[in-house]
């Protein structure tokens, strides 16, 4: 037992020491795991963060004809939140952050609501500020980076905003930049073929064109990534305070392509000078007249050589964050500066249509050239529209001349208004150019009597309404009626329903069928006539040209970031016009005589220029309810036609006085007369 008893007690010693051994072990990797390497632990801990940046590509440029950059980006801090899992250490983040960036717009409740904006897509960061490149941002960004160990999470990046070097000049033609709506996210969200550019696709917090060249150009079908360029991407790994540690992947963006217009810097500053002036002196006669646009086109190409809407915009203002500050100007609902009222205004274009009538007239066969009339201030038919003066006997050049509304109502009703649709449609009155530079263009209406008899639906549907409004009011005042009330109230209700029948049977057969004093206003320019100042000036270079209509385009090449053209536009033509040469010619020749002849109505505006520069035209009063447009067209020279221009003033009375002087400063620089 002895024995045994010290075999047993020597095995327990060694297993003890054998114990004790394996506790000096463990305690002393213990001890260098948490004490010695505590450090290199700690390092390869904070180096375990990564990021996954989107990287912004710099837009392409717009570029005008004379070489002048129209819009382009420069370098700007974006300042933006990654996501904190730690709603505590996030709310003391987003107070560090208001109170290094001092911004009465960007405060605690502001970023927070970002955040909450921003929902669960936490791989993305959170845009808060974005600064332009200037010493009191380059201040903003050293306090952030001196506090970085409080801003866990703040990411600073160089990121590229839109800059328009000219501000207002051509501003609704050129269009500017801003924040995708959800909509458009929608509809932009597959435009670009992910399997060529996987990291392109459309975000929330992605800018965007939001009118003119820059949506027109955002995107397009023969270019796969347009104005936009493409996304980069940068994975990076990052240490707890959010300080890079290294990059671990970079695919850098895709510049996007520089768009070259067909627009003249030179022509349109005087362009828009010219028109600001007669705006001007309009509105000393007419406080309404505060608006106005112009547009010069390429007679022989359809290019657009200067285009302008008043007011004007700032583009500017809606990159820069002006817009909150000047907010009562955008939002003026008597100026609506926001409204191109060169492609998304129609107007009556009074007498500058009149020479649809004429061509129409010689081309019916029914009126000779020599047709002759008498005017005495009126036509005699009713309901006896009145001319603008007395002009005795007259013919077909002097009627375009001296603008006589009876000379061109006469010739209209001899020779129909089928007659005057024709040529109308055909020079492209009442429908869109077909042009895919020009974002927001309307049709305006080219009257006809198919026209009138399709209304007939829209006016059954709003007699059903205004009839069911009668029911529905007189079921109302049933229910609150007393029975000895009832009949009094059928009575009424019949009463009114009745005359409701009697005015809409009125209505129908006055809307939906063609009566001659339609024909008189069609003629005109006046009635239900409305076009576009783009379809004024297109129409006038169609005449100028022998007949052929081109689609206007602004857009000439489309070269990218090293210069390279990727698509070169040509001419497009819409319509070569089924009209002879002849009739053209017979027209153009009243047009010069409206600039060059004694009575001409627009003879005051070019009787200083020189002879190898002579003017066709045709001024215009266009009647509205709340006072007179003013519009002029014209194109020079006669003899070898190169620009044509319409040009309309809101409420300036006569076209001659109103409106022609802009298209006289136009001339004079494109011709170099000035010099």
């Amino acid at each position: 037992m002895d024995l045994s008893h010290r075999a047993l007690q020597k095995k327990l010693i060694i297993f003890l020491c054998i114990a004790l051994l394996i506790f000096v072990i463990l305690v002393a990797r213990l001890f260098q795991l948490q004490v010695v390497n505590a450090g290199a632990f700690e390092e390869q801990l904070d180096r375990q963060t990564t990021r996954t940046i989107f990287t912004e590509a710099k837009r392409g440029d717009i570029i005008s004809a004379d070489g002048e950059v129209l819009a382009t980006s420069i370098p700007f801090f974006r300042i933006s939140l990654s996501h904190l899992a730690d709603r505590e250490k996030r709310s003391i983040v987003i107070t560090n952050l208001a109170e290094i960036l001092d911004d009465p717009e960007i405060d605690r409740e502001s970023i927070n609501e970002k955040v909450i904006a921003h929902g669960s897509r936490f791989f993305e960061p959170i845009p808060i500020i974005t600064l332009p490149w200037d010493e009191q941002s380059i201040e903003t960004i050293t306090r952030l980076e001196e506090r970085r160990a409080d801003l866990p999470g703040i990411m600073i990046e160089e990121v590229p905003q839109r800059y328009y070097p000219f501000g207002s000049l051509a501003g609704h033609t050129i269009g500017h930049v801003g924040l995708i709506s959800q909509g458009e996210l929608e509809v932009f969200r597959d435009k670009v073929p992910r399997a060529l550019f996987p990291f392109h696709a459309y975000s929330p917090y992605d800018t965007i064109g939001k009118i003119g060249i820059e949506r027109a150009a955002e995107l397009r079908d023969d270019i796969p990534i347009g104005l936009r360029g493409g996304k980069g991407k940068r994975i990076i790994e990052v240490d707890r305070a959010g300080r890079p540690v290294r990059e671990l992947y970079n695919a850098p963006p895709t510049p996007g392509n520089n768009v070259h217009l067909t627009i003249d810097v030179s022509l349109q500053k005087v362009m828009e000078e010219s028109l600001n002036t007669a705006i001007a002196a309009a509105q000393r006669q007419n406080p309404r007249a505060v608006a106005g646009a112009a547009v010069a086109i390429d007679v022989n190409t359809g290019a657009i050589l200067a285009i302008s809407s008043k007011p004007y915009i700032n583009l500017n203002d809606f990159v820069d964050g002006s817009f909150n500050e000047r907010r009562y100007y955008y939002e003026n609902s008597e100026l609506r500066p926001q409204f191109n009222r060169a492609i998304s205004a129609a107007y009556p274009p009074g007498s500058t249509f009149k020479m649809i009538t004429h061509i129409a007239a010689l081309e019916s066969g029914k009126v000779p050239l020599n047709h002759t009339i008498v005017c005495r201030g009126a036509y005699w038919i009713r309901p006896f529209i009145s001319c603008i003066g007395v002009h005795g006997r007259l013919g077909f050049h002097r009627a375009i001349a001296v603008s006589c509304n009876t000379y061109v109502q006469d010739i209209a009703f001899i020779a129909g208004i089928d007659s005057i649709v024709d040529i109308g449609q055909q020079f492209g009155i009442g429908m869109e150019s077909g042009s895919s530079d020009l974002f927001g263009e309307v049709a305006g209406i080219l009257p006809s009597p198919q026209w009138k008899r399709d209304r007939s639906e829209m006016l059954i549907r709003r007699h059903e309404n205004r009839r069911n409004d009668i029911e529905r009011r007189f079921q109302d005042l049933r229910g609150e009626a007393t029975f000895e009330e009832l009949p009094e109230l059928d009575i009424q209700r019949n009463r009114e329903l009745a005359n409701l029948e009697t005015r809409f049977r009125r209505e129908y057969n006055h809307e939906t069928h063609w009566w001659p004093y339609d024909t008189f206003n069609t003629s005109i320019g006046q009635g239900a006539v409305t076009l576009t100042v783009l379809q004024l000036a297109n129409y006038t270079a169609t005449i100028a040209n022998g007949g052929i209509r081109y689609v206007p385009y602004l857009i000439d090449r489309i070269e990218n970031a090293q210069g390279d053209i990727v698509v070169q536009y040509e001419p497009v033509v819409a319509k070569v016009l089924d009209v002879s040469p002849a009739s053209l010619t017979e027209t153009i020749r009243g047009m010069y005589y409206t600039s060059h002849r004694s009575g001409g109505t627009a003879r005051h505006l070019f009787m200083d220029f020189p002879s190898h520069v002579t003017v066709a035209s045709k001024t215009g009063t266009a009647q509205t309810a709340r006072g007179n447009h003013g519009v002029f067209v014209a194109f020079a020279p006669v003899d070898n036609p190169q620009i044509a221009i319409a040009v309309l003033v809101e409420y300036a009375g006569s076209g001659g006085r109103g409106a022609g002087p802009v298209a006289r400063a136009v001339f004079r620089e494109y011709f170099g007369l000035n010099n």
